[in-house]
């Protein structure tokens, strides 16, 4: 055991600074050391990764956990931190929550140094981000739910902005400032990862697939996920079932 690890473990087994993230709400814990390996966690991401102890945890990596696309993205980011001994800080990223309906995470991550001043571990904190603003009286928030319960419908951003209270030109300016993409975009994303899930999870054909998460033929359907998931639908579910 390296030195690096020794302290690790310390932290993790008898420190309070580490038992302080038990009692933060909502957030998220995780350490992993520079094989990608995750070394501690709090309980709230332990259950997050469908586990129910630090100890069945220990020693996995995102690959062992999360489907491919996304283990692919947090083991990228995980080496920008360990490269340039940086922290990279308010990722706004849209993944599948424990319901499986997909939501807005924000996460940060942190290099961990050893002795010799390297960078050789990582840690970080994950916070779900629509909880972070959610109010029943906030036009954005309203427009999100309203997308969720009907992302399998025919979706009009006009509409949609009625039904806020807001004009076009003011919706689609603040949810861009809030997520950094349009409406139209968010719709098109929930609807490729609700479709990634099905393709994970069912034996539904492509085109039934593609009608139940609102797109409007198989053409159209191929062309987004390609777009978003950087393969097409076939080649997913067969690269996330081996």
């Amino acid at each position: 055991m390296t030195t690096l690890q020794a302290h690790l473990r310390n932290f993790r087994d008898g420190g309070e600074l580490y038992r302080l993230f038990e009692h933060i709400p909502d957030v998220l814990f995780f350490a992993k050391d520079g094989e990608g390996r995750l070394i501690m966690g709090n309980q709230r991401f332990v259950e997050h990764c469908g586990l129910s102890s630090i100890d069945e945890l220990a020693g996995k990596s995102d690959y062992d956990i999360f489907p491919n696309y996304m283990a692919e993205k947090f083991a990228t980011d995980d080496q920008a931190v360990l490269s340039s001994g940086k922290p990279l800080l308010h990722l706004v990223e849209l993944f599948p929550s424990r319901d499986r309906l997909p939501e807005w995470f924000t996460t940060n991550k942190y290099p961990i140094f050893d002795d010799n001043g390297n960078a050789a571990a990582v840690c970080g904190i994950v916070q779900n981000y629509e909880q972070s603003f959610y109010d029943s009286n906030d036009p954005v928030s309203k427009v999100v739910e309203l997308i969720k319960d009907r992302f399998d419908q025919a979706l009009s951003i006009p509409e949609l902005s009625k039904e806020a209270g807001l004009s076009q030109r003011q919706l689609e300016r603040l949810f861009k400032k809030r997520f950094s993409i349009t409406p139209r975009e968010y719709i098109i994303r929930l609807r490729v990862l609700i479709a990634a899930d099905q393709l994970r999870f069912t034996s539904k054909g492509i085109t039934e697939i593609a009608l139940d998460c609102g797109f409007y033929d198989h053409s159209s359907f191929t062309r987004q996920f390609k777009r978003h998931m950087g393969t097409l639908p076939l080649q997913f579910r067969k690269n996330e079932s081996g």
